[in-house]
């Protein structure tokens, strides 16, 4: 099989995915992820079911797509945030608090992509996990070198200390019976409150 060929099978394969994706976003919106059935998704997307469960092994683990876009999403704006001169610590908490805005906006599905994200993050064979941590530690090396963070303590430490403060309030406002206050706003406060809270100290 020439390049050519590979790239164009590989871009078929994406095209399905998303259409995939798309018809079962679709039908979660409108009747409820418990009432919707892998065969009404493979009927709206026009696939056969194989191929549905060659690309997903159970219904909810499409949410697992969303993931994969807001990290092409988030490795693509942090590199041009990073490539900047001066402080990046503010544009990379507006960056984060944005990516959680589906949060807000489709409480009715929220639910089940924190679920998946959870089940996927504590698997160790997870590339796309994988992905996303070392990209949280490379943000965070950058920002020690800035001077923005301290750097007594080891990136992996204060990358772990970020991403609690981050998980948590996310898991806080899903959980919640009724929202308990705007996600992306209080987002930017606790990380900002995080990051300053784990400058050098002295300003050193």
């Amino acid at each position: 099989m020439t390049e050519v060929e590979l790239s164009r099978r590989e871009r078929k394969k994406e095209e399905t995915k998303d259409r995939i994706f798309k018809a079962a976003f679709a039908l979660f919106k409108r009747q409820g992820v418990e009432s919707t059935t892998v065969e009404e998704i493979c009927e709206k997307a026009d696939v056969a079911k194989g191929t549905f469960f060659n690309y997903f092994p159970r219904k909810e683990a499409v949410f697992s797509y969303l993931a994969e876009d807001w990290f092409g999403q988030a490795e693509d704006e942090s590199a041009a945030i990073v490539a900047k001169p001066g402080r990046v610590g503010p544009q990379l908490i507006g960056m984060f608090s944005e990516l959680a805005g589906f949060y807000e906006q489709e409480p009715g599905l929220a639910k089940y992509v924190l679920d998946e994200w959870m089940q996927r993050q504590h698997a160790e064979d997870d590339q796309l996990c994988r992905q996303w941590d070392d990209l949280a530690l490379r943000l965070v090396e950058k920002l020690q070198a800035n001077g923005e963070l301290r750097k007594d303590e080891t990136a992996e430490r204060l990358t772990g200390v970020l991403q609690c403060v981050h998980q948590g309030t996310i898991l806080e406002f899903v959980a919640s019976p009724k929202p308990p206050f705007p996600l992306r706003a209080e987002l930017r406060r606790r990380l900002t409150l995080a990051i300053e809270g784990l400058a050098p100290r002295g300003g050193k």
